[in-house]
């Protein structure tokens, strides 16, 4: 059912932000296994499903209106794993390097491609070139949730064994994962402050990565 009522909604999105913040704290407790790296996947997941019902549902949140909605993206993709991982990606990323060769990095832009732009930039003046950035990452990152939990065959007869796959940068993704929780809850408190609406709390959620937060990505 991808109907509901503001209410309901309001319950729904901050289940999937509160299971993502404990499978962020259970990757966590899990590092460096292999395991952990898959979490943060999944994490990320259930952060993509809940920004299409913020997305669907902050007007009626901050007007009041209790008129029940759909959020489309919900009965489209919510079994598959490529959009939510899209939508996560797009919540959270500022700036992106882009290449040579795309609109974004013109001179009317008022950037080059010798540094990091602005993603809102991108958005404007090369949307397909951001599309294909986050699908791919999006792949990078299912793939990455799978060799976590698999030992994984390849065409040329050689396999990967969750175990023996080094992961550099996984205590950065935990982290980067649970910055991405924190981050839907800021946004949300301050639509909920502009519009001057009291909303259900969400503390208990902020609570349970305040620890993962506090060593920051290099902890």
């Amino acid at each position: 059912m991808t109907t509901m009522t503001p209410a309901a909604a309001r319950a729904f999105w901050l289940a999937l932000l509160d299971n993502a913040a404990r499978i962020v704290v259970e990757a966590d407790m899990l590092f460096p296994s292999p395991r952990a790296q898959s979490l943060v996947v999944l994490a990320q997941e259930e952060v993509g499903k809940a920004i299409w019902v913020h997305n669907a549902f902050r007007s009626a949140w901050g007007d009041g209106d209790a008129t029940p909605s759909e959020v489309p993206e919900l009965r489209q993709h919510a079994r598959r794993h490529i959009p939510k991982l899209m939508q996560a990606t797009d919540f959270w990323t500022a700036m992106i390097d882009v290449p040579d060769g795309t609109g974004a990095s013109s001179s009317s832009t008022g950037f080059s491609s010798s540094g990091p732009i602005e993603v809102e930039v991108v958005r404007e003046h090369a949307p397909e070139f951001l599309v294909a950035y986050h699908q791919k990452l999006a792949h990078v990152n299912n793939q990455a949730k799978q060799r976590g939990f698999y030992v994984d065959l390849d065409d040329d007869g050689t396999f990967t064994v969750p175990h023996e796959i080094d992961r550099p940068e996984l205590r950065g993704q935990i982290w980067e994962v649970a910055d991405m929780v924190q981050w839907c809850l800021d946004d949300d408190a301050m639509r909920a402050s502009l519009c001057h609406e009291p909303r259900p709390p969400t503390e208990a959620v902020a609570a349970l990565i305040k620890a993962v937060l506090a060593r920051g990505p290099d902890g």
